[in-house]
């Protein structure tokens, strides 16, 4: 034990350990404004949600007998812990008893939810080992230097990486400059005592499950690749692309590194041995013209709140659009977000594939060039307190220069909606973003450039190398449209990932509101025990959670032609 946590150890013995953080409490209350017109906020939340006490204090699942133990890691946020409650309840459907992994703030939460066992890191992380951690940042030149690195059966370095990105909100790691070597070390000592940390957690709790928000960075991602090292069954969620609905995957050592909106080849397969109709290709591009014209179109980061659905001819002409060329757009992702989480990259970076891909879009006039920036921007910007542009417009005008006029670029702050695009689109370039699903379902060329989520399912354009993918682009103008055969793959896809994957939640509602921060509400809809034992969202999650073959939840797997949207 380090001379510090000897000092927390006696603190806590005598008692003084919380009154010293009841008086930093205190303190922060009288000299922060906002400090306290959050908290007041937050007590009115719990007051709201303790209305459901005796409604979400009843166990849902059997009474006797041994049961399986699912650890629930918190997400850390008042709202995250809202929906693990739902997940939670739906658990115990399935029979598993829940212990939460939490910070002591976002207990009661989930104690008003029946939950009587807890875990806290605190209890098992030990200093984190700043000098070997500094040393590995110090020697870092590049970031295949540190991919490789693991620690106590956790890829650390990957996910340093990842979160060092985000930390600096930057697309390119400078490992010259000091700030970025000690924000990578931060990571890294962070990484490196939550590895050792996990497997103190899984062996005290000895979970059968464990249950996790789909992230990767430092501070959870660890813990969930001890899981999997160890065989223990792991399941993510994430919001899927409408409101109230999530997205579930299971995963493993086989599929740790696929995104959690991925289809397993399981799933895929069973999709290729079904019948395909009108109705269903209806039902597809309904839901998501539906989604975007009314907003709610990944509505959790306002996407599409405010936006216009233009004509063809208008928008021709506000992009200045040659009729007589094809038009390829750009769909970069957020250069900072995510990097390193899913596959592989054919670009070191997100930020090096934009560049890369905008230098031959400035060279091939043969075509017009669209460069739509990710809306979300916006959302993340003010929920964040950040005003500065967007990275990705700044990499284009310092590392490529301003656009020739064949190409154009849309801000993340438009009032164009994203759909608009599909009436002039003939070519899609991502990585790996939803946009390629939904474009190639409509027909229209995708050409992606990593690996992990849809790609080599046989209706995208995957290049091996960068300068496969690159040489693709020079004569982009000239690939032929998908065939029919390409397009029914893609529109399968399409209908599993936004019409089989997601859970409507209707016993829980997740809601945003169509403000600048796609504010987030969670609510509970259910009005008995009854009511909730018997919810078909729970029940279908209690049905998959407890069935470790099953890889991707479907819902209503069984009747894949007759979903029902919640009301």
């Amino acid at each position: 034990m380090t001379r510090r946590d000897q000092i927390k150890a006696i603190l806590r013995h005598v008692g003084l350990d919380r009154v010293i953080s009841r008086v930093r409490y205190v303190g922060r209350l009288a000299i922060n404004h906002e400090f306290r017109r959050v908290e007041a906020k937050n007590r009115q939340e719990y007051r709201e949600w303790r209305t459901h006490r005796d409604l979400l204090n009843t166990p849902l699942g059997p009474a006797q007998g041994s049961r399986p133990r699912a650890l629930i890691v918190g997400k850390g946020t008042i709202n995250g812990a809202k929906v693990e409650v739902a997940l939670l309840k739906g658990l115990e459907l399935g029979g598993f008893t829940p212990v939460v992994l939490t910070d002591k703030r976002f207990a009661k939460y989930y104690r008003l939810a029946g939950v009587r066992e807890f875990v806290h890191w605190e209890q098992f992380t030990e200093e984190p080992p700043v000098v070997e951690a500094t040393a590995l940042g110090e020697s870092t030149r590049a970031v295949g230097d540190l991919l490789p690195f693991e620690h106590r059966g956790a890829r650390v370095g990957k996910f340093a990486l990842s979160s060092t990105f985000r930390s600096l909100r930057t697309g390119r790691l400078d490992f010259s400059l000091a700030e970025t070597r000690r924000t990578l070390a931060n990571h890294l000592a962070e990484g490196m005592a939550r590895a050792a940390a996990s497997h103190r957690i899984l062996d005290r709790v000895r979970p059968d499950l464990v249950v996790f928000m789909g992230n990767r960075y430092s501070g959870h991602a660890e813990l969930m690749d001890v899981a999997i090292d160890r065989g223990t069954d792991v399941l993510t969620w994430f919001d899927a692309h409408r409101s109230s609905a999530l997205i579930l995957k299971r995963y493993h050592k086989g599929n740790r590194d696929q995104h959690h909106a991925s289809l397993s080849d399981g799933t895929w397969n069973a999709l290729l041995q079904t019948s395909w109709s009108e109705s269903d290709r209806r039902a597809l591009h309904d839901e998501i013209a539906e989604s975007y014209a009314s907003g709610d179109w990944y509505s959790r980061g306002g996407t599409q709140v405010n936006k216009k659905i233009i004509g063809v001819a208008e928008l021709r002409e506000r992009l200045r659009l040659d009729p007589a060329k094809k038009t390829a757009v750009v769909f970069p992702h957020v250069v900072w977000d995510a990097t390193l989480f899913w596959g592989t990259d054919l670009f070191n970076n997100y930020e090096d594939w934009l560049v890369e891909t905008v230098r031959v879009a400035y060279a091939n006039p043969s075509l017009n060039w669209v460069i739509k920036v990710h809306p979300v921007h916006v959302a993340k910007g003010a929920m964040e307190r950040y005003t500065g542009e967007p990275r990705e417009v700044v990499a284009i005008r310092e590392r490529v220069g301003p656009c020739p006029p064949h190409v154009s670029i849309i801000g993340a702050d438009t009032d164009l909606n994203t759909f608009s695009l599909f009436g002039v689109m003939d070519y899609c370039l991502t990585v790996r973003g939803t946009i390629g699903v939904e474009c190639a379902s409509r027909g229209i060329r995708v050409l992606t450039a990593g690996t992990g989520r849809y790609d080599h399912r046989g209706f995208t354009l995957d290049s091996d190398t960068p300068a496969e993918y690159l040489e693709r682009l020079s004569r982009l103008h000239t690939i032929p449209a998908m065939t029919p055969a390409e397009r029914d793959l893609a529109e399968r896809y399409a209908y599993a990932a936004f019409l089989m994957r997601p859970l409507p939640l209707t016993s829980f509602v997740i809601e945003h509101d169509r403000d600048v921060e796609a504010t987030m509400h969670v609510r509970v809809a259910a009005r008995s025990v009854d009511e909730l034992r018997n919810a078909p969202d729970l029940r279908a999650l209690a049905a998959w959670a407890a069935d470790a073959t099953q890889e991707d939840f479907l819902w209503q797997p069984s009747r894949p032609r007759a979903l029902e949207r919640p009301a």
